[in-house]
């Protein structure tokens, strides 16, 4: 009865459904006529979605299973789908130093020959239960797989699984039983190269609500147009509707074994996984759906815009980014989930944990936006410091001064706690309205790199 009580109350309670700022108050509100359906509404270009996976790039999918019992890992599948980008393909040549899980495919001679990373900190594991790395297809079989993963408790990252594949091992995707075929539009094209793509999917929406779904999403490309995100003349724009069966509804304890979920990509919120906010946040009930759903399209970033109204979103490296639609905070969500997809993490405090946490032992986190300053001299944004700057810098600088440093705080509650110093005050990662100088530049090294080139 007790534990019903304080579910009811988290569930309930806006203020306490958040992974963005805790306080929804607190944060930018979109105009009234943003929401109006007849202002700036363009539905796109209809596509012909077998022509737009025929263009698409083949890709090697691999999915590594997760036992939490045991702590350890297993392969899962290996599929090959027509998901790929030509910046998926570029940006695999190259070593990601970021995500907190991490592949590679080596050929025979022995050269690593593809890179993949994704998903930010140790609980990452938990609630997807499963990991989905993808490279471009090998020309040649078998090839060898190492998997990477950070330690839940030291946050180092460790070879956790080898495995060579050969090429009977490897399924074709083909037509899911768990979605209808798609329609796919083209809401933005890009006007500058090398491109990425964004994939927008519908999620929780029925059958009627398909014009909706689009109008929705046109209203997402209109919030980033309209934003001060970096290199958006790159970034291609896709809208992909399938109907769900299940609205999302309110976040409960489905029991277990864990169902799964009749939408469109099957998410729902992780009660399996009681990190201490699960009911803020959306993850996949089931890895496979999930992926095989996001292969109906090519896709660099996947977006979810979720047919529900309450104050909640998620992001996570390289996973996914999923918002309500109708929120009154629809641009700061987008933006401020988009931010933890790219591997920017928390600048707010209090909340409690988020699910972005890292091991608690780990040294220095890899989001660009964090530190927990054990070398001041090592700074990573200390470029935008002035040298007369104090490190740690107090809270009193920036209102007098009003310059960058490294402020006590961020990180939300995440453990371990009082360690974490963030940049500054009012970026989009806490709740301000434009993003700072130092995670724009974060964003867009993310945008280059995901478009190919290496990084500096």
């Amino acid at each position: 009865m007790r534990y019903a009580l304080l579910l009811a109350f988290v569930v309930l309670c806006p203020a306490a459904r958040a992974n963005p700022h805790p306080d929804p108050q607190a944060v930018p509100q979109d105009a009234p006529a943003f929401f109006a359906k007849d202002v700036g509404t363009n539905p796109g270009r209809v596509l012909d979605a077998a022509d737009v996976l025929r263009r698409s790039l083949p890709m090697l999918r691999v999915r590594i299973d997760h036992d939490a019992a045991q702590e350890s890992w297993s392969f899962g599948r290996a599929v090959r789908e027509d998901s790929g980008t030509p910046g998926l393909v570029g940006r695999s040549a190259h070593r990601d130093p970021y995500g907190s899980y991490r592949a590679e495919l080596v050929d025979s001679l022995g050269a690593v020959i593809a890179h993949d990373a994704l998903g930010t900190g140790s609980q990452m594991r938990l609630l997807t239960r499963a990991l989905s790395f993808r490279f471009p297809m090998p020309a040649a079989f078998p090839v060898l797989l190492r998997i990477y993963a950070e330690n839940p408790q030291s946050g180092e990252i460790e070879l956790v699984l080898v495995r060579e594949l050969a090429l009977v091992d490897v399924e074709t995707s083909g037509e899911s039983r768990h979605f209808q075929p798609p329609e796919i539009r083209e809401l933005r094209s890009a006007t500058a190269a090398p491109k990425v793509v964004m994939t927008i999917y519908a999620e929780a929406y029925r059958e009627a609500r398909r014009a909706t779904f689009f109008e929705d999403a046109a209203r997402l490309v209109r919030a980033l147009d309209a934003s001060d995100f970096p290199l958006k003349e790159r970034i291609e724009v896709l809208a992909v509707f399938s109907p769900s069966a299940n609205a999302l509804g309110a976040a409960r304890d489905l029991g277990r074994p864990i169902p799964e979920r009749d939408s469109f990509l099957g998410l729902y919120f992780p009660y399996w996984n009681d990190f201490g906010r699960w009911y803020h946040v959306v993850y996949p009930t089931r890895e496979e759906r999930f992926r095989a759903a996001l292969a109906s399209a090519p896709y660099d970033y996947p977006v979810a815009l979720v047919d529900d109204s309450a104050y909640w979103g998620v992001g996570n490296y390289r996973e996914l980014t999923a918002i309500p639609a109708r929120n009154g905070s629809f641009t700061y969500l987008f933006l401020h989930e988009l931010g933890h997809s790219f591997g920017l993490n928390e600048e707010y405090e209090g909340g409690g944990p988020t699910e972005l946490q890292f091991a608690t032992d780990v040294e220095e986190p890899w989001s660009q936006n964090i530190t927990f300053l054990r070398n001041p001299a090592a700074l990573k944004w200390r470029e935008h410091v002035a040298t007369t700057t104090p490190i740690p810098t107090p809270a009193s600088y920036w209102r007098t001064v009003g310059r960058f440093g490294a402020y006590p705080g961020g990180y939300a509650d995440s453990e371990p706690q009082g360690q974490s110093h963030k940049p500054g005050f009012a970026c989009t990662m806490a709740s301000g309205a434009t993003f700072c100088p130092i995670c724009r530049q974060a964003l867009e090294t993310q945008v280059r790199f995901d478009a190919g080139e290496a990084r500096r």
